[in-house]
């Protein structure tokens, strides 16, 4: 009985350490980019909003504004911006910021479906999106 209790203790300890050599040999991330997008804020209370949103072949988002600044990174796709300085097309890995109240649209003229990443910091009470007529 005792042989047995210490073979069980050994067999356990022995499971334990190999998850944990496990582990320390799985690879870690891989940073395949890094923005810095320098911001101010006023004192108050906010929400930060992450969405994951897909774009369809044509598809487009009409002229609109967010209520507070955006930070957007392109994961598949591409997208083309619009506002009063012109346009640009954003690709794969890219990321760009909107602030808020710029009047802008964003289309997908690509051929495959875009996919963004997308980070909204709104003060309490305030529209995420505002579309304009």
């Amino acid at each position: 009985m005792k042989l047995a209790r210490i073979a069980l203790i050994a067999l356990v300890a022995l499971a334990v350490g190999g998850a944990v050599v496990s582990y320390a040999a799985a690879p870690g991330p891989v940073n395949v980019g890094t923005a810095k997008f320098p911001i101010t804020v006023k004192a108050g209370d906010y929400d930060l909003i992450a969405q994951v949103l897909d774009l369809p072949p044509g598809g487009m988002v009409p002229k609109h504004t967010h209520g507070g600044p955006v930070v957007v990174q392109v994961i598949s796709g591409e997208i083309t911006l619009t506002d009063a300085t012109g346009s640009k097309t954003v690709k794969a890995g890219g990321m760009f910021t909107e602030n808020a109240g710029t009047v802008h649209s964003a289309a997908n003229n690509g051929s495959v479906p875009t996919r963004v990443s997308v980070s909204y910091l709104i003060p309490k009470g305030v529209e995420v999106t505002t579309l304009m007529k």
